[in-house]
């Protein structure tokens, strides 16, 4: 069990955007070995922080969001790679990414700004 979820969230947070300019790096500069290494994790973070996030209404959809970004992203940077005819095929999580946010986005009650009462 985490002891302090905010914690490994946070770290998370952290440590998730330099994969994901790593792994963009890789892909401008073809490295096909190091993007696809490095993409694991990327992904693998992504979802995980989904995974902690899951009670926190406020953070679970634009982190679910963010996490099917990554994995139609990297798809993407793979299908480059090796010009393999799926490419396409990332529409499918970026649309769904879209979906998400939107959910949350014209939801009233997962936007509600917290109030400071005294």
């Amino acid at each position: 069990m985490i002891k302090n979820p905010s914690k490994v969230i946070f770290i998370l947070e952290t440590i998730h955007i330099p994969l994901w300019l790593i792994k963009d790096l890789c892909w401008l500069f073809t490295w096909r070995i190091a993007g696809i290494i490095i993409a694991v994790p990327t992904v693998l973070v992504a979802f995980y922080m989904v995974y902690l996030t899951k009670k926190d209404k406020n953070r679970l959809l634009p982190n679910f969001s963010i996490a099917l970004w990554i994995l139609a992203n990297a798809n993407w940077m793979i299908a480059e790679f090796y010009e393999l005819p799926i490419k396409n095929y990332s529409a499918i999580p970026f649309v769904l990414g879209i979906l998400v946010f939107a959910l949350f986005f014209f939801n009233p009650q997962s936007t509600k700004k917290q109030t400071n009462k005294p």
